[in-house]
């Protein structure tokens, strides 16, 4: 991966990590399965950040998951995520994360993923176009332009 600090600037949204005792596994670390909600919890932040996502309007189904895994992270460790949009497909959004460990002298990379997302309708049950009003506001959001 390219340096950590050059990566971070790409990403305007950051939240810390809210880690529970019963994400640790019996080695003591975070769970690998768990990083998958972090990655949930943060997008939801992300897009309220990001777009103003209305939840009870537009619909979102997740179609694919990717995780890179560097270091165990540990239950006290001050633990940040990072997430940004970095595609806009006709119909999907690809999000990516970083999650980092922040110690006041330097940061370690600890995680990096990627989500790919289906704009859904619930009541017609089926994939539907990213809406124009949903694409201004990440593009206007986001500090790199999104292909």
């Amino acid at each position: 991966m390219e340096n950590l600090e050059e990566v971070l600037k790409q990403f305007r949204f950051r939240m810390p990590v809210s880690k529970r005792w019963s994400d640790l596994d019996e080695a003591g670390h975070v769970n690998n399965a768990v990083y998958l909600t972090y990655f949930e919890e943060s997008r939801g932040h992300y897009f309220h950040a990001s777009c103003q996502w209305d939840w009870t309007k537009d619909g979102i189904i997740l179609a694919n998951n990717q995780v890179d895994y560097f270091r165990p992270l540990l239950y006290l460790e001050p633990t940040f995520i990072y997430v940004r949009t970095t595609k806009l497909g006709t119909k999907s959004i690809e999000v990516q994360y970083v999650i980092v460990n922040e110690y006041e002298d330097r940061k370690v990379l600890v995680s990096r993923g990627s989500s790919v997302l289906v704009m859904y309708d619930y009541k017609a049950k089926g994939s539907v176009p990213v809406p124009d009003y949903t694409r201004e506001r990440i593009r206007a959001y986001e500090p790199l332009p999104i292909s």
